[in-house]
């Protein structure tokens, strides 16, 4: 003979349950994505990404930059995270979306010397479940290399586990160009 509970709360518990599963709320075990690693609800906020994704796309770029610009005011501004990427590498510089304050821009970097400076855009910046993505292109600024673009690339992260957080691994830090 089965042994037969009745509790009004076990629906309620039920339901909570498969709710918190469903949405990957902090009691859901990790998803496995293959034998070789597990996907979590990643609590990175993809700023972290973006900031891993602009160092590599910069230390690929050729020629190698020597300044920074950063878009104001554009759907392609590269966000705080980016921003202190571009920090991080040398003098950094706000390019704003108005042709004529880029002009002002322009002959301000002009005037402290013609040194190779590129203006890196996020195309793209995505997150899901366990995953990220994040799409730059850039186009250098002033001096002999002027208009010149660099490929787009599109960078791929995983969310791992690090002590009690989680956190972005890039998993192809030599992303290919695109189109």
């Amino acid at each position: 003979m089965g042994l037969h509970v009745h509790s009004p709360l076990l629906p309620a518990t039920l339901l909570a349950v498969a709710l918190l599963a469903a949405c990957g709320g902090e009691s859901a075990p990790p998803k496995s994505a293959g034998a070789s690693r597990a996907v979590y609800p990643c609590k990175a906020p993809v700023g972290g990404a973006v900031r891993m994704a602009v160092l590599e796309y910069i230390k690929q770029a050729k020629p190698k930059p020597e300044r920074f610009l950063i878009g104001t005011g554009t759907p392609d501004a590269l966000g705080d995270d980016g921003l202190t990427a571009l920090q991080d590498k040398g003098p950094t510089y706000m390019y704003p979306a108005d042709p004529a304050l880029q002009a002002q821009v322009r002959a301000q970097l002009h005037e402290k010397g013609d040194y190779t400076t590129l203006l890196v855009r996020r195309q793209t910046a995505t997150s899901k479940v366990g995953e990220a993505s994040v799409s730059l292109d850039a186009v250098y600024v002033g001096g002999t290399e002027d208009g010149h673009t660099l490929s787009p690339r599109t960078y791929r992260f995983s969310c791992e586990q690090s002590g009690d957080s989680t956190v972005w691994r890039l998993t192809n830090p030599s992303a290919e160009p695109h189109a």
